[in-house]
């Protein structure tokens, strides 16, 4: 058998060292967990759901999902949103059932919060997993059958819900609205940034049933305020009216802020088809939410 050269050795272990060296720099990249301060009372007096379940990766989480978890590169997506963050204690594997078109159970291999890590949107849990395949045998149900909570210490146990097909494009899964008060850990720039102080009269934040493009793959921005429609009530009348701005971009996750101009009580958000697209490229129905206060 022919030797292999020093030189050769010692380029294949300076290739594998480099690569070992990059995983561990992208894990310890990944962002932390953060709590709001405070958990809104009314969370309290609003019964938790959980509102979609979405197939969204089919063998198919990239390299650097590996900073959302060791198991995750080839492995299936999918992003399940709740109506009250969820208490990051209680968070196992073992909380989630996935069925199949075939009746297949499966349990998550990992479950992480991540990416969406901020104050008030630990609502979306990242199931990481084998699941199911397209287009023989797709989940088609998601079960809470462990004790996962909601920060507000409501249950989810027991509840499921239909799965949001591969195929199929991003929806709005929840909205709520709020203003910016002297406690809100406000972010002035850089990624996940929020909406300009100054300017702002009212933020809606919309969580999508999971991670969102532009159709060019860009981050969603000025060229899409216009297919953004909420829906608010001032005083007697209610009013049309489309964001000046979108914010808490760039940072990868599901969340985006709808930055208004005008007061007032937002009641719905519309978003028109063919603005968003998901990790595969599927383009978004003309989907709507109702909007909720924070408070």
């Amino acid at each position: 058998m022919k030797k292999l050269s020093r030189p050769f050795l010692t380029i294949g272990g300076c290739i594998i060292f480099m690569i070992i060296l990059g995983i561990l720099f992208i894990r310890l990249q990944a962002p932390e967990i953060k709590l709001s301060k405070s958990i809104p009372a009314i969370d309290k007096t609003r019964e938790a759901h959980i509102l979609t379940a979405f197939f969204g990766l089919d063998n198919a989480l990239p390299w650097a999902a590996i900073g959302l978890s060791w198991n995750a590169p080839g492995k299936d997506g999918m992003p399940v949103v709740f109506s009250q963050e969820v208490d990051p204690k209680m968070l196992e594997p073992s909380d989630f059932e996935i069925t199949t078109e075939k009746g297949n159970t499966h349990i998550p291999d990992d479950v992480t919060l991540l990416p969406a890590n901020e104050e008030f949107e630990l609502r979306t849990v990242l199931l990481i997993g084998d699941y199911g395949d397209h287009p023989d045998n797709e989940p088609v149900t998601v079960k809470i059958v462990g004790d996962l909570t909601s920060r507000s210490g409501q249950n989810y146990k027991g509840q499921h819900i239909r799965v949001i097909p591969l195929e199929e494009g991003p929806i709005l899964s929840y909205a709520e609205y709020f203003t910016f008060d002297k406690d809100y850990p406000y972010i002035e720039k850089g990624r996940g940034c929020d909406c300009p102080r100054e300017d702002t009269q009212m933020v809606v934040r919309v969580v999508w049933s999971g991670g969102v493009r532009a159709l060019n793959g860009d981050e969603l921005g000025r060229s899409e305020l216009n297919s953004f429609e909420v829906t608010m009530v001032q005083g007697t009348d209610t009013i049309r009216v489309s964001p000046y701005q979108l914010a808490d971009l760039a940072d990868n996750d599901n969340n985006i802020d709808v930055c208004l101009k005008e007061s007032g009580i937002p009641i719905l958000v519309n978003v028109n088809e063919n603005v968003a697209i998901d990790p595969r490229g599927d383009k978004n129905p003309v989907t709507k939410v109702k909007v909720v206060s924070r408070w």
